[in-house]
C-alpha cells in the first residue's frame, strides 16, 4: 500500500488555490502541476440539490488514460479539513496514487477524493462555476492548453475521446 504522506492530488475546482485555501481554512504553499495514469477525468459525481451543483468532477479506472491536476502538500489538519469538505467517506474515499509531476520530477505517492459508487452517476454538465473554478486552477498551475480545452469539451459533451497516455 502507498504512503502519501501530505501530498494531495486535487484535479476538481480544489486546483484553485483561493477556493482549497478557503475549504481548509489555511494558507497553502504553491501547488505544482501532475498526472496521474489509469485514471480518467469524468464528470459524473453526482451532488445533493442544496449545494447547486448537478454533476462535479471524478476520476475513474481508465488505463488508457490519464488525468492531470495540482498536487498541494498539506499538513495533517489541511487534510482533517479537506476530509469533512469532501465529505469523507458518505460522497468521497481516500484513494493512494503516484502522481508523476510534469517538471518530469520522480513519480511521488498521494492522496486524490475519489467519488463513493452511491454518488456516481452518468457523465454530465458542471454548473458554470464549478467549472470556471477547475479551469482557472488550472491555467493557474500552467497546465497545456490541449488539456483545458479537452476538459471544457468533455463538460459539454463533445469531446471526441478521453485524454489517452502519450
Amino acid at each position: 500500500m502507498l504512503r502519501p504522506g501530505l501530498l494531495y492530488f486535487a484535479y476538481g475546482c480544489n486546483m484553485d488555490p483561493g477556493f482549497l485555501s478557503e475549504q481548509v481554512g489555511l494558507s497553502l504553499a504553491r501547488g505544482w502541476p501532475a498526472r496521474v495514469d489509469g485514471w480518467r477525468l469524468a464528470f459524473n459525481k453526482g451532488g445533493e440539490e442544496e449545494d447547486g451543483h448537478l454533476v462535479v468532477a471524478n476520476m475513474v479506472p481508465d488505463e488508457g488514460c490519464h488525468t492531470l491536476g495540482v498536487v498541494y502538500r498539506l499538513s495533517q489538519e489541511a487534510l482533517t479539513r479537506l476530509d469533512t469538505f469532501e465529505d469523507v467517506p458518505l460522497h468521497y474515499r481516500r484513494a493512494n496514487l503516484w502522481v508523476e509531476p510534469l517538471s518530469h520530477q520522480a513519480r511521488q505517492a498521494a492522496v486524490a477524493y475519489v467519488a463513493q459508487p452511491k454518488w456516481v452517476v452518468e457523465q454530465g454538465q458542471p454548473d458554470k462555476t464549478y467549472l470556471n473554478l477547475l479551469l482557472r486552477g488550472a491555467r493557474m498551475h500552467g497546465l497545456p492548453l490541449e488539456y483545458l480545452n479537452w476538459v471544457h469539451a468533455t463538460a459539454f459533451g463533445t469531446a471526441r475521446e478521453p485524454w489517452a497516455v502519450e
